[in-house]
């Protein structure tokens, strides 16, 4: 007997790749938020924007504005994703 099992689709590369314009003026948007959150490539996003200057935009589930504390603030929790997955290369945030 065959049984026909209903499988959820598989993403075959990163959610932000299709449209990534959504992404760079996504802000807080809790649904950009979720799919970045639960990419299998988040940890390493969060290092490749810590090598990328000028980085701005949803990154690894995380709002980079542009400019501020809020950026500073944001850049050390990339950092921390980054560490979190061993990618002990990234450069310091002052």
């Amino acid at each position: 007997m065959t049984v026909i099992l209903e499988l959820p689709p598989v993403l075959t590369a990163s959610p932000c790749v299709a449209d990534p314009d959504r992404w760079a003026d996504g802000g807080n948007d809790p649904t950009l938020k979720a799919l970045c959150r639960g990419c299998p490539r988040r940890w390493l996003c969060a290092k490749e924007a810590l090598h990328t200057p000028g980085i701005e935009g949803l990154v690894a589930g995380v709002h980079v504005p542009k400019e501020g504390r809020t950026r500073m603030f944001a850049l050390r929790q990339l950092q921390s994703l980054a560490a979190y997955a061993g990618y002990a290369d990234q450069p310091t945030i002052p």
